[in-house]
């Protein structure tokens, strides 16, 4: 059970930021009681106040960082792999699993918050292992979990979507919104040519100032997010594919395949080929 599945809740400063690049091959549920933070996932970013969820599918990127000035806040943070849900899945269908992840900023209503943030509290507790029912225990919540954020969603989606669209974006200044833009030019276009200067003179910026303004939005730096975004593609070519490693260099937007290697050691601690050996998607 402790290699399929976590639960914390910790309470930080203001100024706290993850320091490390970040994705994972299991889901998470990141659910803030309190405080605000500014959140980068997949491109978009969002602000999370008090009450709020965000629902991360396997190996997408994020990052956490402080919104305005910042302020203390309180997190619960669960991760899950897919051995922990497989028996939901089979219960109600593939489909339905994904609905968890209709909206991936959710914000829960004020009159269930109670109720959620109690199921949470159970599961710490069992997951600090009282006895040989814990793990069976903190299963079943997390399978609760998921199914109040599924209801919750299908609630939400009932909705204008338009208007939910609004919400999301609405605290974005136009300059933010183009450097999103750019995070999101990334995730489609990182097979070509990529550099700071390209990407600064297509949202009219300086280098300088793009690279600041866009490590501010997204918490990563230009540099640090293409390589990335490129890694993550290969992992997925490595493992699912018979392409050579030079193939799969090129195909990742990197023409020197030793550059490759070095950067995805880096990121991933192994080799290619000693990853594709393993064959586990991490």
């Amino acid at each position: 059970m402790q290699e399929n599945f976590k639960v914390s809740r910790v309470k930080r400063d203001a100024a706290f930021e993850m320091q490390n690049e970040h994705y994972h091959s299991f889901y998470e549920f990141y659910y803030l009681v309190s405080g605000d933070r500014k959140f980068f996932l997949n491109g978009k970013t969002y602000r999370v106040k008090s009450g709020d969820i965000m629902l991360i599918p396997k190996r997408e990127i994020h990052r956490t960082t402080f919104y305005g000035e910042g302020s203390e806040h309180e997190r619960i943070a669960m991760c899950f792999s897919e051995d922990i849900v497989r028996y939901l899945k089979e219960c109600i269908g593939q489909e339905h699993f994904e609905e968890c992840f209709y909206q991936r900023h959710l914000t829960v209503p004020v009159e269930q918050r109670e109720y959620l943030e109690s199921l949470f509290d159970k599961m710490i507790t069992e997951y600090e292992g009282k006895d040989e029912y814990s793990d069976f225990l903190c299963r079943r919540y997390c399978e609760e979990v998921i199914l109040f954020i599924i209801r919750c969603q299908k609630e939400k989606k009932a909705k204008s979507l338009q208007e939910s669209e609004t919400v999301e974006i609405q605290h974005l200044s136009a300059e933010d919104m183009e450097l999103e833009k750019a995070a999101q030019y990334v995730n489609e276009h990182f097979m070509e040519t990529l550099t700071l200067p390209i990407m600064a003179e297509r949202s009219c910026m300086s280098d300088s100032y793009f690279s600041r303004r866009f490590k501010q939005v997204t918490g990563f730096g230009f540099k640090e997010y293409l390589n990335m975004v490129r890694i993550r593609h290969a992992c997925e070519l490595l493992v699912s594919t018979d392409l050579s490693i030079t193939k799969i260099s090129e195909a990742c937007g990197y023409m020197d395949s030793n550059y490759f290697g070095d950067a995805f050691k880096k990121l991933k601690h192994v080799a290619p080929r000693e990853y594709r050996k393993n064959k586990v998607m991490v």
